[in-house]
């Protein structure tokens, strides 16, 4: 996580930092806004649900296909279940939702095309971890979804639902998901 930390997430929590301070453009019309907090999280409560549920039967799927499972160990649960929440997907989501898509939707006044274009791309950023294209293809179609999510708010749009549907949709492919799935299958197998 240190090295991820150092090469992805400072780079992509600072690019919008520097375009900001060189531009004069202020950080909520990056997302960060709060005006709406109980309506986010009342949104991000089934859609968060919902996208756990699919990252997690997608990583199931993509592990019975290799052979491969990647189920972390209970303290590595928590620490990437933190690192996801507090780290990961608030950077993701600042950087392709609030900066990447808000910038292009402003500038070519095009929201739709705005959206297409930052969810690719998120898509291509994950080609950096080394992924094969099936896990790549669904952490696109994941991306597309916040897009949405952070297109079809009141204004001013917030990063606060997109970034809980983001960690859900994370913890429910890397971390919570395999590791319940791995317990219950466990579980089957020995009553």
């Amino acid at each position: 996580m240190r090295l991820d930390i150092l090469i992805r997430l400072i780079p992509l929590a600072v690019a919008p930092l520097v375009f900001s301070w060189f531009t004069g453009t202020p950080l909520a019309s990056f997302g960060l806004s709060l005006r709406h907090p109980l309506r986010d999280v009342l949104i991000s409560v089934p859609l968060g649900l919902t996208g756990f549920a699919i990252a997690a039967a997608f990583a199931n799927y993509l592990a019975r296909r290799s052979g491969r499972w990647f189920v972390p160990t209970t303290p590595d649960l928590i620490v990437q279940s933190v690192y996801y929440l507090a780290l990961n997907a608030p950077i993701e989501e600042w950087f392709f939702r609030g900066f990447l898509q808000g910038t292009l939707s402003r500038w070519w006044h095009a929201p739709a095309i705005a959206v297409i274009m930052a969810t690719a791309i998120f898509g291509a950023y994950h080609f950096l971890d080394r992924w094969g294209w099936r896990p790549v293809v669904g952490a696109t179609a994941a991306g597309l979804g916040l897009g949405l999510i952070y297109l079809w708010q009141p204004s001013p749009p917030s990063l606060l639902a997109p970034t809980l549907v983001h960690a859900a949709i994370t913890g429910g492919f890397l971390s919570l998901g395999p590791y319940v799935l791995y317990r219950w299958r466990r579980r089957e197998n020995l009553g």
